[in-house]
């Protein structure tokens, strides 16, 4: 029998070392982990979604109404925080991390023979990255659904109860003045809480760029036998600050600015509890 060629015995080596260092390369999902489970082949991907349930609002600013005696008036009156106010918090304000806008009013919504009053939310997709709105059904309000005025709506589980009856509700069509909007999502809770007797309400959640186009800023207000018309374009903007410890600080920057436009004290902003 022949020995093998010194050439051959090098190629094989080579060969060998080549698919050594192929091996050592690939992810460990397609290898394999040592104890036979598989990774994430994204780390940067799970880290981001564990930076995003760590998101927590730092502080709200609030749209304070005017107070006014009884009766009757169909005179608009304006006040609380801006959309241009929610640019300057967003875009010049230091160590902003996230700044949600919200406007939220009551109203009646309709499907079929059933109605009911609820608090119409319009918000942004980046609400959900910093309350804790978990999902029974469905999916949550999206950049696009902002960009393109989508008539989507995510409803509370208390709406979902009230006006379904245990039906699916996903894909139907709901009511509000004129305008129809299909559901998407239920979230399993009520929350957010927000600022006034809204809290307490169940809740309908759509694109605030929607909400501004299909019912403007203005809102009728009944109470107590009185009729009031009130303009508001943003009822709170929801902020997180980076360095959690320059909350203060921050307040007192956005209260300057707040200040330079606002004649009257139609505004609150207060850290988060």
């Amino acid at each position: 029998m022949r020995n093998p060629s010194p050439t051959c015995s090098r190629s094989h080596i080579l060969l060998i070392v080549f698919l050594a260092g192929i091996l050592s390369s690939l992810p460990a999902c397609l290898v394999g982990a040592e104890d036979g489970s598989h990774t994430n082949p994204n780390p940067q991907h799970l880290l981001s979604r564990q930076q995003s349930k760590a998101l927590k609002t730092d502080l709200v600013i609030s749209s304070q109404p005017p107070q006014k005696a009884g009766g009757n008036t169909w005179q608009p009156a304006r006040f609380g925080i801006t959309r241009k106010d929610f640019d300057s918090i967003q875009n010049t304000i230091p160590g902003i991390r996230i700044a949600v806008p919200i406007r939220a009013f009551n109203q009646r919504a309709i499907y079929g023979d059933a109605d009911l009053d609820l608090a119409v939310v319009g918000t942004a997709d980046s609400l959900a990255k910093i309350e804790d709105i978990p999902l029974a059904k469905g999916r949550f309000l999206t950049e696009e659904d902002l960009d393109k005025m989508n008539n989507v709506a995510v409803i509370s589980k208390d709406v979902a109860q009230q006006m379904f009856n245990g039906r699916n509700p996903i894909g139907k069509n709901i009511k509000i003045q004129k305008d129809y909007f299909i559901i998407v999502g239920v979230t399993e809770s009520n929350g957010p809480n927000l600022k006034d007797k809204l809290s307490k309400s169940p809740k309908v959640f759509i694109p605030i760029t929607t909400m501004q186009a299909r019912f403007g800023d203005n809102s009728v207000k009944r109470k107590s036998g009185s009729i009031e018309m009130q303009t508001y374009e943003l009822s709170e903007v929801r902020c997180v600050v980076e360095d959690k410890t320059q909350v203060n600080k921050t307040v007192e920057t956005i209260e300057r600015l707040l200040s330079s436009s606002h004649k009257t004290n139609d505004y609150s902003i207060e850290p988060s509890r």
